[in-house]
């Protein structure tokens, strides 16, 4: 495939479905030529608030996205949410008896022996990844094939995608005329997007705040080993401001962009917003610890993710929070990091076109899916999902 072909990749978030078509640029950047986002119902608790709408949602968004590239989209990547999905990490240990060269056929054999779930129709395998594998000298790899070894172990990271949103969506994508389709994982693709293959030697958390959904995750080399969700993000925010202050949801809008949490307010600080032509002072106290309570919610969810971790390890990894729901807000993220007791970064993608964190899993879907196109006949994954998934 040359690297100037474009691939269209579909993100469905909590509050909008995003389409980008894009191919590879100079330097191994990503050059997008065309994206639209539209705004929907979204889903919550797993479950699409209205599905009945969901085809036209996705349709409205494919056309525009179609208009702004100039071309049409005959084949779509999309990706599966943290929501829809389930993870299933296993270590495993194969002894070849001697010393060989190891090939490909041979980690094709070790990936179909360790899934569990080839043969439960209620999820579907859209990624198998190495977490590391371990050579008979100690050696920790990420692509073992070629290597010399008299033994092999280490650990995969399988995720699977609900069936029934796998069916919504092929029903929604071949209603607009697209009938090939692949599915992505949205984390693994954010997370290997936005941390650097250094830093994911080690484990990483990965906190993407939503709308309306947030996903903790912590990557490892080219899997996760953890992989969770809640309902609650930056929308309850607003939400809480609306109901509290006795604004409009715009107005609340309005305040949540102007809210600044690293600062003591002074008395008579306040927010402004404008309802006609009148300017309406909100008290800059109040707003804040409207704001305070609800990030006190999402920590406490993000530390309930995060129990199954032992905690002197979970303080040795690196936390990174991305998305669109609060990390705009100032001083959210010196509140996350006070209140968890370690050093939280803001990661955004590395593009001069989308820097902004709410594109991390756009952006980090496009651009596994042009890897994942470019080796399409070779790589040893994409081998392993089509056998593991035929039916």
């Amino acid at each position: 495939m040359s690297k100037s072909q474009n691939v269209a990749v579909m993100d469905i978030g909590t509050s909008k479905v995003s389409v980008f078509i894009g191919c590879r640029g100079i330097n191994d950047t990503l050059k997008v030529a065309g994206f639209f986002e539209a705004e929907y119902s979204g889903y919550y608790n797993g479950e699409f608030v209205e599905p009945d709408k969901l085809n036209d949602d996705i349709s409205g968004a494919l056309s525009k996205a179609e208009i702004n590239a100039g071309e049409s989209i005959k084949k779509i990547f999309v990706g599966v949410p943290a929501d829809f999905s389930i993870i299933k990490n296993k270590t495993f240990v194969q002894n070849f008896g001697e010393r060989r060269k190891i090939s490909e056929n041979d980690i094709l054999d070790i990936y179909e022996k360790v899934n569990e779930l080839k043969d439960n129709t209620n999820y579907v395998l859209i990624s198998c990844s190495p977490v590391y594998f371990v050579l008979d000298d100690g050696r920790k790899v990420l692509n073992p094939v070629g290597e010399k070894s008299t033994r092999i172990s280490g650990e995969i990271s399988y995720i699977y995608a609900e069936t029934p949103f796998i069916s919504k969506i092929n029903v929604a994508l071949r209603s607009f005329g697209i009938s090939v389709v692949e599915y992505l994982s949205a984390t693994l693709a954010t997370d290997t997007y936005i941390v650097s293959q250094e830093k994911r030697d080690i484990p990483c958390i990965v906190v993407d705040c939503g709308f309306i959904s947030t996903s903790v995750s912590i990557v490892h080399g080219n899997g996760l080993k953890l992989l969770s969700s809640f309902s609650v993000g930056g929308g309850q925010v607003t939400s809480d401001l609306s109901e509290c202050l006795k604004i409009s949801y715009k107005e609340a809008e309005e305040i949540k962009k102007q809210i600044v949490l690293s600062v003591v307010p002074a008395l008579g600080d306040g927010y402004e917003i404008h309802r006609d032509t009148n300017v309406v002072p909100i008290p800059m106290q109040q707003a804040n610890e409207i704001v305070f309570a609800r990030l006190d919610m999402i920590c406490s969810l993000i530390n309930k993710c995060l129990t199954s971790v032992n905690k002197a390890e979970l303080y040795k990894m690196p936390f990174y929070l991305t998305g669109g729901g609060i990390c705009f807000i100032k001083g959210a993220r010196d509140y996350l990091s006070k209140t968890f007791g370690v050093n939280i970064e803001i990661l955004s993608p590395p593009s001069l076109q989308y820097t902004k964190p709410s594109f991390s899993a756009g952006l980090g879907l496009l651009n596994m899916a042009i890897t994942q196109e470019q080796k399409h006949k070779t790589n040893i994954i994409l081998k392993i999902l089509k056998r593991i998934t035929k039916r």
